[in-house]
This record gives C-alpha cells, sequence and structure tokens, in this order.
C-alpha cells in the first residue's frame, strides 16, 4: 500500500510488483492471489503475470 500511495502522490498510476515464490510454495502462491483479489474489491486493475517470477501490476485512475 504504500507503494501506491507514494505512485499516486508522484503523479503515476501503475506500480508493478515482483515475488520470487517457489512453485511448491502454494502458502506464498495464495498469498498473492488473495492479495490480488483484495486489490480488485478496493477498485484497483490488476494483473498478475506467472513465469519464472510473478509480476503483480497494480492501476488506478
Amino acid at each position: 500500500m504504500r507503494n501506491i500511495q507514494q505512485g499516486k502522490q508522484a503523479g503515476v498510476n501503475k506500480v508493478s510488483a515482483v515475488f520470487a515464490v517457489s512453485k511448491r510454495d502454494e502458502l506464498r502462491k495464495n498469498m498473492v492471489t488473495d492479495l490480488a483479489v483484495w486489490l480488485i474489491s478496493n477498485g484497483y486493475k490488476v494483473s498478475l503475470k506467472d513465469g519464472e517470477l510473478e509480476i503483480l501490476t497494480i492501476e488506478w485512475e
């Protein structure tokens, strides 16, 4: 949330978060998904790209 607030203050409308989560670590993978769901329910546009790293992009108006 701090990065989102800093982005808003700087006049940008998008931030990205990179998560290095093991494919076998279900608890941490669920944490990233839960975070994305929470952001969506609070009005943010979210995209989650899965690969070697998970990249969560958060946008607002």
